[in-house]
């Protein structure tokens, strides 16, 4: 029984860090400050810092999206084996 838990705990996290890598990388590509540049600096420029700082998050971010997706399927599986399955 406690392969079938760490079977779906995994799976969850699996998802959950392929949904964070997206999330992450789509804010490489298109970030949200794109057309808030600063004076003195040129477009291509701000993208690349941009791009670099955003860069540096994708692990952290594929990371917590993991952790959060593994416990909310362990979180979902004691519901169950407590108030749904008797």
């Amino acid at each position: 029984m406690s392969y079938i838990v760490f079977a779906i705990v995994g799976l969850f996290s699996i998802v959950g860090a392929i949904v964070g890598w997206r999330r992450a990388t789509e804010k490489i590509e298109n970030p949200p400050e794109k057309y808030d540049f600063p004076g003195g600096m040129s477009r291509r420029d701000h993208l690349r810092i941009l791009a670099h700082k955003h860069r540096q998050w994708r692990i952290p971010i594929t990371l917590a999206y993991a952790a959060a997706s593994g416990a909310a399927a362990f979180a979902l599986l004691m519901v169950y084996a407590v108030f749904i399955r008797r």
